[in-house]
């Protein structure tokens, strides 16, 4: 798997997680050199399907999946297809997390992203929930007590909308981790056409796929009493480094994140929020800007501050 960095704003790249489908004992395999998958005993319920000790594993053995619970309200065109969305689904969980890519995975989620704008344009939606998963890339731990992902295909005639929710999020060797947040969540719209490329892009190729043009309309972090929350517009790939965002952002007590940056030893990062400090509009405890994001590099009314 090619390497990116942990943790990256790829959490927006969770658009492409669609659908989870009736899961066995040993699961039907993704092709040779994607990934293992894995899960223990499945419930079919009112609420749902409910998957337990799901795991996805990939070749390298270096990086892996593994959730108590997995509960899934939505269906694809058969059981086979809901199969292959549920090792999608998770397949792009860990890509996400971590900034893994396989080119092996690359045409199989291709597949997957069509049957989703399959079953959005005919009006599905998809409503998928993993509690206590842990991820992991090596010594690097990533664990998360929910993760909520929703999407449907009625925010226009050609676009579809969905929403992101994590909670309980911790990490362990995990470079720069006192910067991180512990829980997160967004709202945006994407074209719906443009999944299959995203899901491509995030968990087969890093830059081949076309980019995907989201409108967020909220996105917010937040580690103690330091909030993020920004709204505007994005192009989402498989690669941070090619990803961009540009909009309005808050940040509610900034102070703190300067003393975090400064102990964490990012003295660019924390220079330059010192310096969008001064260009910023202040209102109580929040500090507004109109900000671009690409390449790693947050510009705030003019000031790079840089990020990675």
């Amino acid at each position: 798997m090619k390497q990116n960095s942990p943790f990256s704003l790829h959490l927006l790249g969770v658009v492409s997680l669609c659908a989870i489908a009736p899961a066995e004992t040993a699961l039907a395999a993704p092709p040779a050199g994607c990934a293992t998958v894995h899960a223990s005993s499945e419930e079919d319920t009112p609420k749902g399907l409910i998957y337990h000790d799901l795991s996805v594993s990939a070749p390298s053995g270096i990086t892996s999946l593994h959730v108590k619970k997995l509960v899934f309200a939505g269906r694809a065109s058969s059981a086979q297809a809901t199969q292959d969305l549920a090792q999608a689904a998770s397949l792009l969980l860990v890509s996400t997390m971590t900034g893994q890519h396989n080119a092996a995975c690359t045409q199989w989620l291709t597949e997957q992203g069509k049957q989703v704008v399959a079953g959005l344009q005919s009006g599905a939606a998809y409503d998928l929930t993993w509690n206590s998963a842990t991820i992991e890339h090596g010594a690097a731990h990533v664990n998360v007590a929910t993760a909520r992902y929703q999407m449907q295909g009625t925010a226009g005639p050609h676009t579809s909308s969905a929403s992101l929710s994590m909670s309980g999020l911790s990490f362990h060797n995990v470079a720069n981790q006192q910067l991180l947040p512990s829980a997160a969540q967004a709202a945006f719209s994407l074209p719906t056409a443009e999944i299959p490329a995203l899901i491509s892009a995030v968990g087969g190729r890093s830059t081949a796929a076309p980019a995907v043009h989201a409108t967020i309309s909220n996105f917010e972090a937040s580690e103690g009493t330091v909030r993020l929350q920004g709204h505007g517009q994005a192009t989402l790939t498989g690669d941070v480094a090619a990803t961009s965002a540009s909009g309005h952002l808050e940040i509610t007590n900034l102070e703190e994140l300067i003393e975090k940056a400064r102990t964490a030893r990012q003295m660019k990062l924390a220079a330059g929020l010192v310096l969008g400090r001064l260009v910023s509009h202040r209102s109580g405890e929040q500090n507004t800007w109109d900000t671009t994001w690409t390449g790693g590099v947050l510009t705030v009314n003019g000031f790079p501050l840089p990020i990675k």
